[in-house]
């Protein structure tokens, strides 16, 4: 064999062989590494899948299936994003702040994102739900009628096929991420990964928010999905993860309710009971006069909405609801 060929060869094992980096060493780190390494290759990826484990191992089972109250906020708080964190991602660096007039758009008040500004929280619980079967609802295109009640409309456009990715979790079979993926720059072929991650383009209608936080209408949302076979606490588990986050503000009709800036990453594994354990990180700036986003009912309602997404899941999973009900 040419030596030359014999070193690229060599070379391309070892990338493909390399140990994982250190596992985030608590839920803050776990969450906000998960954001930062989507894209990242196999070995990254699921050094964060682990950190997560281990803190729900270690503390995390506890919160699993909890609502959080006036008296329990502080424990589903996680620590905000930073720029950094959301560097990778295609988002507007200037988002509109205020509508200064409904009527013309060169009125509006345009600050510089700070991802900061979004309190984050997150939610657990253990669906009675495979992995597959989760991956299967999260993926459809109908999202108003699988979490009825949140969304008024949804309108999912798949930038990959939806099919090929169906088809890798029935094989079980993925194409390994060996570097970190740059899939918002030019020339990259979404394509070449279809079977190991799901790229989406929504126009999403959410239900007018309870409490008086408002209707903020329609808004494009990006969604994309990541799954595959990663090594947990010492064995192989299927994994699902979903990141979501707004490129511009969302305002409302009449400018007096908005959503300036979002963010969210989901992970659902694989347990030994064959049910699915989900975390569901949110990081969100609303903006209403009459709520403060940073208010313990707000964050208290984000937790909460959350975790009845994942109780409606499991709800159809088992059988006792059905899409549209």
């Amino acid at each position: 064999m040419n030596r030359a060929l014999s070193l690229v060869l060599l070379t391309a094992s070892l990338a493909a062989c390399k140990p994982p980096p250190p596992a985030p060493e608590s839920l803050n780190e776990a969450s906000k590494y998960m954001v930062r390494n989507f894209y990242a290759d196999d070995a990254t990826f699921g050094a964060g899948v682990q950190g997560f484990m281990d803190w729900y191992n270690n503390e995390g089972f506890e919160l699993v299936g909890q609502s959080s109250t006036l008296d329990t906020t502080e424990s589903f708080q996680i620590a905000d994003l930073t720029t950094e964190d959301v560097a990778h991602l295609p988002l507007d660096a200037e988002i509109v702040d205020d509508i200064g007039n409904v009527d013309d758009p060169k009125d509006d008040v345009y600050i510089p994102r700070d991802p900061t500004a979004a309190a984050g929280v997150i939610s657990i619980d253990e669906m009675d739900c495979t992995w597959v079967e989760t991956e299967q609802y999260l993926i459809r295109p109908d999202q108003d009628a699988i979490f009825n009640g949140d969304w008024d409309a949804y309108e999912r456009t798949y930038v990959t096929p939806r099919e090929t990715f169906e088809e890798a979790s029935a094989s079980g079979q993925f194409t390994r991420i060996n570097q970190p993926l740059e899939p918002f720059a030019e020339g990259f072929d979404p394509a070449d990964y279809a079977d190991t991650l799901l790229f989406t383009d929504n126009m999403v209608d959410p239900s007018p928010v309870a409490g008086g936080l408002g209707d903020i209408g329609v808004y494009p949302l990006d969604l994309d999905l990541r799954h595959g076979f990663f090594e947990v606490d010492g064995e192989e588990r299927g994994v699902l993860s979903v990141i979501t986050y707004n490129r511009a503000a969302a305002w409302g009709v009449a400018g007096a309710n908005g959503l300036v800036q979002s963010y969210s990453i989901e992970l659902n594994v694989q347990l030994e009971s064959d049910t699915t354990l989900r975390m569901l990180a949110v990081w969100a700036e609303p903006r209403s006069g009459i709520i403060d986003p940073d208010s313990a009912f707000a964050l208290n309602y984000a937790v909460n909405k959350s975790l009845a997404s994942s109780e409606r899941l499991s709800a159809i999973c088992d059988g006792s609801a059905t899409p549209g009900d």
